[in-house]
């Protein structure tokens, strides 16, 4: 009996993450993205300061965001991208327009969806840019120096081990075959280095099965009940796509924590304590009561 042409690319996809393949890597400088919103300004320069003093071989640190919000790197205007918040709503949400005026009115998770699609198109998009692209969360400090790329200019990658079912349904869903690599590592770590021949193979494999632009699949993907949940790690198909298919990756454990305080006092302690960099995160934080006098 033959397959039809659903089970053929299923058969497809599965073999790809049975066979290890060989990246062509290249030892270009690194040049960090930082996705920026409002929230994170508060803390969006001390992420930058702690980039140029601790990031090993960086040439460029570029700010994607809606406005510029500072003068210590260089700003990409999100509006540059070939998708919008109201885009992505569509194709989640059925490809009808009154339901993306509902997901950008409705949606606690709009800014939230749309930053992990600015990260993935950022080696993409953005003009001149390197084929190393580090991308860091606003919020992350980097405390000490660290190297990215490793043997023949292959990624490194700091582990971390949150678990959301969601994501991998959604994974599974994108790539039929692509599954946790892992049982004990995540690659929610709050930055992530993007490589452009990963990128380019992962999104030719999800046009491949999808037929249609990758950004589209992406949406397609999440189930629309559960957008007001964490529906989709950007990070998480990175990493679990890139383990995958090469052994050419490194785990590189590093130090590090999540926080919601980053007063100096904080950050001092933080850098004495030894880590090599923290998330201050605005939904850990609280709110500090003044010091009685």
């Amino acid at each position: 009996m033959k397959l039809n042409a659903i089970a053929l690319c299923c058969l497809l996809i599965t073999t790809l993450f049975s066979e290890k393949i060989e990246y062509q890597f290249y030892d270009d400088p690194i040049d960090v993205v930082i996705p920026c919103i409002e929230k994170d300004v508060e803390t969006l320069d001390l992420c930058i300061a702690g980039v140029w003093a601790n990031v090993k071989n960086v040439r460029r640190v570029i700010v994607v965001s809606p406005e510029r919000y500072t003068d210590q790197a260089e700003w990409y205007d999100e509006k540059e991208y070939p998708f919008t918040k109201f885009d992505l709503g569509f194709y989640i949400l059925n490809k009808k327009e009154e339901n993306s005026y509902r997901f950008l009115a409705k949606c606690s998770k709009v800014g939230w969806i749309y930053q992990q699609f600015l990260k993935l198109y950022a080696p993409l998009i953005i003009p001149d840019i390197s084929t190393n692209v580090l991308i860091v969360d606003a919020d992350l400090i980097f405390y000490r120096p660290i190297e990215f790329l490793g043997n023949s200019n292959a990624g490194l990658y700091n582990p971390a081990t949150e678990y959301n079912e969601i994501y991998f349904k959604h994974m599974a869903r994108l790539l039929p075959g692509l599954a946790k690599y892992s049982p004990i590592f995540s690659g929610i770590a709050h930055h992530m280095l993007f490589q452009r021949s990963v990128i380019e193979d992962l999104f030719s494999k999800i046009e491949a099965y999808h037929k249609i632009p990758a950004w589209q699949a992406l949406c397609q993907c999440i189930d629309p009940d559960e957008i007001q949940d964490n529906c989709m790690s950007e990070y998480e198909i990175y990493f679990n796509f890139v383990f995958s298919r090469t052994t050419q990756v490194k785990i590189r454990p590093l130090i590090w924590a999540n926080k919601g305080d980053f007063s100096e006092p904080v950050r001092k302690a933080d850098y004495k304590k030894g880590y090599d960099y923290v998330a201050y995160h605005s939904y850990n934080r609280e709110e500090v009561a003044p010091a009685k006098k």
